[in-house]
């Protein structure tokens, strides 16, 4: 029967002989480490000049010239992070020459062939390789590679991007954006943001996804149609606004306040007594926003809509429609008693006074003055009681 004392000891042993074995991985992670700088700066120095020539002469019609020379396996890995580097830099025609002296070096075929290994991160990185390089042949591998990556794969978004990168065509972005969007939830915006990487004028793709019967590549389609300036109407928004999916109405309501053009005034009136509270909070925004005074009377009515949210935009947006607007909200005061619409009022009004009080600092303009003035006396007038500016600030 083994002692406590013989047990301690092989205790001890085995512990000691874990700490040295970790040791000496450390210390040989140490020297390939080293071993891997002392190759990258000669890699540097001996092509020196080659990475100069390719930073000038990269606006030229000629096409990259490889290395001259026999180069290395190790020396091309050296040479392909220096050209991702210079990839990341310049854009337009000086990449593609970079992308076509990747094709001409051969590593796009190599990383084309590591997409096939057995070891899983090898076809990781080299689907990242490939989609820094946008290489159009990558794209059905990488597609077939990112439906064998699962919800819980934290490697799809990078498979993803590089499909993004590499995308040939409208199609290979639609696969990629649908898959991603199945695996993952709440992921549209990144989903966006990943298809920004694409070579393609994406546009069009955003115009088509909109009208698309899937949801949530419609959702995907709000948002990047939201990033892009868009000099014609689409028709499908308003289709949109009366969608069964909550999100999809939302965004396309976002999107369609955002243009004069789509509000006419059966839509407003639609929008404002909508029973999506965002949706009258978004109108009610659009409204002030785009200072359209002939709907006052509708904003000083939204002040007393049963969400917080709505009331306080509805009296936000009757300060910006200048004094016509501000006067409503003092109306408010005189015809209403003590509920949520006098107080929502009430807090917008005082925060004015204040913010047109702190506008008087130092010389204030002749208009500053007038404008502090005239609101003060409409919401004198409001209180029927005679008070002064430092009364009207603490009500």
């Amino acid at each position: 029967m083994q002692t406590p004392l013989a047990t301690a000891i092989v205790f001890v042993y085995t512990l000691s002989g874990i700490t040295v074995l970790g040791l000496l991985a450390l210390f040989a992670l140490k020297l390939r480490n080293l071993s891997a700088e002392k190759q990258a700066r000669m890699c540097e120095e001996k092509y020196r000049d080659y990475f100069v020539y390719l930073q000038a002469y990269g606006e030229e019609e000629e096409r990259l010239k490889v290395p001259y020379g026999e180069v290395t396996q190790k020396e091309k890995q050296l040479i392909q992070k220096k050209l991702f580097e210079l990839m990341e830099r310049f854009t337009g025609v000086h990449r593609q020459k970079l992308i076509q002296l990747c094709e001409d070096m051969g590593l796009v075929a190599h990383d084309l062939e590591r997409l096939r290994s057995g070891w899983k991160w090898t076809r990781v990185d080299a689907a990242y390789n490939l989609g820094v390089m946008r290489s159009g042949q990558a794209a059905p591998d990488l597609l077939v590679l990112l439906q064998k990556s699962g919800a819980n794969d934290p490697s799809l978004f990078i498979i993803a991007r590089a499909i993004a990168k590499c995308a040939r065509d409208a199609e290979d972005l639609r696969q990629m954006a649908e898959y991603v969007a199945r695996m993952k939830k709440n992921v549209h915006q990144l989903i966006v943001d990943m298809i920004s990487d694409s070579q393609l004028d994406t546009t069009s793709f955003y115009t088509e996804l909109i009208r698309d019967k899937n949801p949530e590549l419609v959702k995907i389609g709000l948002i990047g149609f939201a990033m892009h300036a868009q000099l014609e109407l689409e028709p499908g928004l308003s289709r949109l606004a009366l969608s069964a999916d909550k999100e999809v109405r939302i965004k396309a309501v976002k999107l369609m306040c955002r243009d004069i053009r789509y509000l006419n005034d059966q839509t407003i009136k639609d929008f404002l007594n909508h029973k999506d509270w965002e949706i009258r909070a978004l109108i009610v925004k659009a409204i002030g926003a785009m200072q359209l005074a002939d709907y006052v009377h509708a904003l000083k009515k939204a002040v007393g809509d049963a969400n917080w949210w709505v009331r306080h935009h509805s009296a936000r947006s009757l300060t910006q429609l200048q004094a016509k607007g501000f006067s409503a909200l003092c109306d408010i005061l005189r015809e209403e008693g003590s509920n949520p619409k006098s107080e929502m009022a009430q807090q917008i009004i005082l925060e004015e006074l204040e913010k047109a009080e702190r506008s008087l600092g130092g010389e204030p303009s002749t208009e500053k003055l007038l404008d502090y003035n005239e609101k003060l006396h409409l919401y004198r007038k409001s209180c029927k009681k005679t008070i002064s500016t430092v009364q009207a600030m603490e009500g």
